[in-house]
């Protein structure tokens, strides 16, 4: 039973120890907000430029098709007294024939536009996390946590604009 108690006694007191000296090493932390780096860096808005720019002549031929049921539309509001049935009938059908090629079209580009912004955006996160190990290292922070699963901090222990004046070369 001594036996026992000494073991038991031992391990309380080496347990205590080894608490009390993780307790005493202080870590340093960090918290970054992807989405807000991601929302101010220039990087972001050229992108939204260059995939408006690699889709542009796909959207002017949307336009155009809107442009043509508009003005069908027009003609059949304006002409709706002379016009015979059969040309109201041929007008319905362009017009009923340009709706479905406009959604078809406006679909696909939608989804081409879509697929293209994320493909951008993971590349960007990408950088995002490069550079937010960076400036982890540069500034001796032993744990960089995403802001979203935060639920207090001092914001001496933000680290979001660094990281954009990382990704920026400090402009």
């Amino acid at each position: 039973m001594k036996t026992l108690m000494k073991t038991t006694l031992a391990a309380a007191l080496l347990s205590t120890a080894l608490f009390a000296n993780v307790a005493e090493a202080q870590q340093k932390i960090g918290v970054v907000s992807f989405q807000a780096i991601l929302q101010n860096l220039p990087q972001t808005r050229e992108i939204e430029e260059t995939i408006q720019n690699e889709f542009k002549t796909r959207i002017e031929e949307v336009q155009a098709i809107e442009t043509q049921m508009n003005g069908i539309a027009e003609k059949q509001q304006r002409d709706a007294a002379i016009l015979s049935a059969s040309e109201r009938t041929a007008m319905q059908r362009e017009f009923e024939g340009l709706e479905s090629q406009l959604q078809l079209k406006v679909r696909a580009l939608r989804e081409d536009m879509n697929r293209r912004g994320t493909e951008e955006r993971d590349k960007i996160m990408m950088e995002i996390a490069r550079a937010t190990q960076a400036v982890a290292t540069e500034l001796g922070y032993d744990l960089v946590i995403q802001a979203s699963a935060v639920a207090h901090m001092t914001p001496d222990h933000e680290l979001s604009e660094e990281v954009i004046a990382e990704m920026t070369g400090g402009n």
